[in-house]
């Protein structure tokens, strides 16, 4: 999706000013890219008439079973963009994962 980048961060920024510090305190963080499927597709075709078109054949490949996740400069990109802002605006905080 264009502009993720600036989508995730306003997303982290609010999170940052309006969580309350009792929150902030004891959040950690876990993030999970997308995985892509038929399935995936049927089901949200169904219930989101109106969705966006996420799967992108440029950016997935192929993970067995007609799974499809980000191509791994994709997901390396997502992984230091997730690592530095989640760090930057929650340093007290732990990343469980991210995969």
């Amino acid at each position: 999706m264009e502009n993720w980048q600036e989508l995730y961060l306003n997303l982290i920024k609010e999170l940052e000013s309006k969580l309350s510090e009792r929150v902030k305190s004891d959040v950690f963080f876990e993030v999970i890219f997308m995985t892509y499927s038929y399935v995936h597709t049927k089901i949200n075709e169904a219930a989101f008439p109106n969705r966006l078109e996420l799967y992108d054949k440029e950016l997935m490949t192929g993970r067995g079973k007609g799974k499809y996740w980000y191509k791994n400069e994709i997901r390396e990109e997502g992984t230091k963009f997730f690592k530095e802002n989640l760090n930057k605006y929650f340093p007290r905080n732990e990343i469980i994962y991210i995969v």
